[in-house]
């Protein structure tokens, strides 16, 4: 009798410490395209950051200046939940833009006057139709519950800049 009163509590110990830890393990795995969506996402939420504080600091078009201003402060916000979710599933993330971003930003940042307006918008909406691609896809093809449901929040956001930046370049001339 009393090998079972020792055997019964250790094995339900054990039980509970391996579901525990699968559970755990569950809640931080992604898979590889889940984990390639959360990290694209953020290195270029930070590259759309950039550029808007380009269209801030060098525009002298206050259309310009009002759209940078939503860029920076709504993809501030959606990269700052970005990188809790990453943290969350245990994603590491690059503090910096793509290098096809950089340079991107540096050609950008290399116009100026009516030319920097013009290439501004143009980049807006273009950036803006890959990034409702991207999200579009992890949105109805992701399989991690909490990164569907962060594309699928952020997805409104990202086709209002995308419509703000089509207008833009039809005031701005293509």
């Amino acid at each position: 009798m009393k090998p079972n009163s020792f055997t019964f509590p250790f094995a339900s110990l054990a039980a509970l410490v391996l579901g525990a830890s699968s559970i755990l393990a569950d809640d931080a795995a992604v898979n590889s395209s889940d984990k390639s969506f959360l990290q694209n996402a953020y290195e270029d939420g930070l590259a759309e950051v950039k550029a808007g504080q380009l269209g801030q600091s060098k525009s002298a078009n206050a259309d310009v200046k009002a759209f940078a201003d939503h860029i920076v402060a709504d993809h501030s916000k959606a990269n700052a939940e970005l990188k809790t979710l990453s943290d969350n599933k245990k994603v590491a993330l690059s503090e910096s833009p793509s290098l096809v971003a950089q340079a991107k930003g540096k050609m950008l940042d290399s116009k100026s006057g009516d030319g920097f307006d013009k290439s501004f918008a143009e980049a807006m909406v273009n950036d803006h139709k890959k990034a409702i691609e991207a999200f579009e896809k992890a949105a109805n093809e992701g399989k991690d519950s909490d990164v569907k449901a962060f594309a699928a929040k952020t997805l409104p956001t990202l086709k209002m800049h995308l419509s703000m930046a089509e207008e833009l370049q039809n005031k701005v001339g293509k």
